[in-house]
């Protein structure tokens, strides 16, 4: 949020002192670090999804706590892993 603030400043500054060269080159720089840290976002949480998913026990315990499975079947495969 910080890095957005100072961009309008310096957006503003360039405006008003008329160098628009500079404006653009920093608009460019904004945009690519934003695709940069969205992407990085999503790698992020597709690994923590693919960890949960990898684990048995957690999609057990999962479905246990939506409702899929009863209490029996829950300590029957809880067991088996």
């Amino acid at each position: 949020m910080l890095n957005l603030i100072l961009t309008v400043i310096v957006a503003y500054y360039l405006v008003k002192t008329g160098d628009l060269f500079k404006l653009i080159k920093l608009a460019k720089k904004f945009i690519v670090d934003l695709f940069v840290s969205l992407k990085k976002e999503t790698e992020s949480a597709t690994v923590t999804q693919t960890q949960q998913a990898v684990n048995p026990i957690e999609i057990l315990k999962i479905r246990y706590a939506k409702g899929e499975i009863s209490d029996s079947e829950f300590e029957k495969m809880r067991r088996i892993f």
